[in-house]
């Protein structure tokens, strides 16, 4: 009885889904927030979940893993975009830095003699000429490939790192920054010559310019340094040159205030965005630390996250966030100022 009316239930479903949408494909609405009546800000455009998005990756194997295809990510934990439009990927549960490319429709990962030589990849990212740079937390190393996944170096090896995470690249004054997560400071690197020239932050503390665990990490369009502060719930900026210019957040669960920030972030118009784990949402801020819109929300909906991690904003305001817990990368978009000019101007983007 209970089956019969469990059959009837999806017989109307479905045939509710034919009325609505007619035989063809399912068109489904586009997300937006804020919603509507108010002006949007913020649409979601698409997500991303491991090399099996395209065809060509079908034959993708990590020898890690015994051979067999990897097509799914599982738990996604940095991203980041290329200039060449090429996304990174770091899964900690796989191992394995992923490197995905929508316009070519194809995937790779990062090699090392032939295989994966992570245990616990976090951070990545990339210089002006292409290159790439991963941090792993386990074995305390920031590793150097090129543009094709082939490994060149390690980098840093002197510098008493003790859990590389974050990593972020500032290609006009030519920086390399990582965050050392446990020893709650910021190091600095020459990014042609890897050269160590100093550490940011104070120490250990909830003082301006001190840390406690930072996590992930950005650089603004204006050559600031964007810290994730994560056990001191805050986000803190400090200009090119590591000298502190401000501090905003606090634990708490009303609007600008965090519980567990992580993924940081910063648009072409100088807005600051912060994933929080613990909330499950996306906040933005003005380069004054006030916060302008909240986005997304937990679930497995599309927009919608469950524990984000890394992010990443690409030089067209393209939002890329790892979903961790939902095992993809979401993919959203900021209607600013080059949304604007590319809709005046008729051109469609391939996201």
């Amino acid at each position: 009885m209970l089956q019969s009316k469990k059959l009837r239930l999806g017989l109307i479903v479905f045939f509710a889904m034919i009325l609505t949408y007619g035989c063809g494909p399912v068109v489904l609405p586009d997300v937006y927030w804020p919603g509507a009546p108010d002006q949007p800000r913020i649409k979601y455009t698409t997500q991303y979940v491991g090399p099996g998005d395209f065809n060509k990756a079908s034959l993708i194997a990590d020898v890690l893993l015994g051979g067999r295809p990897v097509k799914t990510l599982i738990k996604p934990m940095g991203v980041h975009v290329s200039e060449a439009g090429v996304i990174y990927i770091t899964d900690t549960a796989l191992t394995v830095v992923f490197a995905l490319d929508p316009v070519n429709e194809d995937a790779w990962s990062l090699l090392r003699y032939g295989k994966s030589p992570f245990q616990k990849p976090i951070g990545v990212t990339t210089d002006g000429a292409g290159n790439v740079y991963a941090t792993d937390a386990q074995s305390k190393e920031i590793m150097m490939f090129n543009n094709r996944g082939n490994f060149l170096k390690s980098i840093g090896e002197d510098s008493n790192i003790d859990r590389p995470t974050g990593l972020a690249a500032d290609t006009k004054n030519n920086l390399l920054y990582v965050s050392d997560t446990a020893a709650h400071t910021i190091h600095v690197f020459d990014l042609i010559t890897h050269e160590h020239l100093r550490e940011v932050g104070d120490g250990r503390g909830t003082l301006e310019g001190q840390f406690n665990y930072p996590a992930h990490i950005a650089v603004g369009p204006n050559g600031d340094l964007v810290v994730s502060d994560t056990m001191n719930a805050r986000v803190q900026v400090f200009d090119k040159n590591g000298i502190f210019v401000i501090t905003f957040g606090k634990f708490g669960d009303g609007a600008g205030m965090f519980a567990r920030p992580k993924g940081i972030a910063v648009d072409s118009e100088g807005h600051i965005y912060v994933a929080d784990a613990a909330f499950n949402n996306i906040q933005i801020f003005n380069e004054d630390g006030e916060v302008l819109l909240a986005f997304s929300g937990y679930g497995k909906n599309r927009g919608a996250i469950i524990l984000p991690a890394g992010m990443y904003i690409d030089k067209d305001d393209y939002i890329y966030i790892a979903d961790s817990w939902n095992e993809r990368v979401n993919v959203y978009e900021f209607l600013g100022e080059k949304h604007k000019k590319r809709t005046e101007e008729g051109v469609t983007l391939v996201k």
